[in-house]
């Protein structure tokens, strides 16, 4: 899990066939082929990104989303450490 801040730690969930999403102890690039069915960026603050498809390239694109598309547009005082 990546942070920044006090509320923003981010990590890539894995989308379940049943369609809920892993915790953020979970590690999706240990789990087993087949586990999940897609990714997704999420955040502490519960932010939550877009759906990608879970491969290796997948779990980047949503580790990359939460940054670029979320943490960078946060107000700079939600950003700084505390």
């Amino acid at each position: 899990m990546a942070t920044v801040g006090d509320e923003h730690g981010g990590y890539v969930a894995g989308r379940y066939r049943d369609g809920s999403l892993s915790d953020g102890w979970t590690d999706v690039g240990r789990c087993a082929g087949g586990t999940f069915v897609r990714y997704v960026g999420r955040c502490a603050c519960g932010w939550t990104g877009r759906s990608h498809p879970a491969t290796p390239a997948g779990a980047r694109a949503a580790a990359q989303e939460w940054f670029l598309g979320h943490v960078v547009a946060l107000p700079l005082s939600d950003v700084a450490a505390r």
